[in-house]
């Protein structure tokens, strides 16, 4: 899975910041700043994945021809599914793997440890270092 920016508008009203975003119609959010209010945003985004799993919204990528209120500014808002996931989910879970037993035995006498072994593989495959 990979990153997503997506485009939100970002309404200042007195000290405080409300967004909305342009790609999910019933998400929006506020801050007290404008880092609260991107935190925010971010937190919105990452709430409502269970509900959108793998059929996210493409971003629009054509926003600078989007008017905006002179107190509203557009700003990308990450979203990284994969990141996400690490933060929520560090549990450890058990796999079998098959493999022939000389190689088993081999990497026994060398103290290989499996499960640190066949996680750093997955990983490099997956481009995730």
């Amino acid at each position: 899975m990979k990153k997503y920016f997506y485009p939100a508008i970002f309404s200042k009203e007195g000290n405080s910041y409300s967004v909305k975003f342009l790609d999910f119609e019933n998400i929006f959010t506020f801050g007290d700043s404008f880092d609260d209010a991107y935190y925010m945003a971010q937190d919105a985004l990452y709430a409502m994945l269970p509900e959108y799993k793998d059929k996210l919204p493409a971003p629009t990528f054509d926003y600078m021809k989007i008017k905006v209120k002179p107190n509203e500014f557009i700003s990308m808002v990450l979203l990284d599914p994969i990141e996400h996931e690490k933060k929520i989910s560090s549990k450890s879970v058990n796999t079998t793997v098959t493999m022939p037993e000389w190689l088993k035995n081999l990497a026994d006498t060398k103290g290989i440890n499996f499960s640190k072994s066949l996680k750093d593989s997955i990983k490099k495959e997956l481009n995730l270092f």
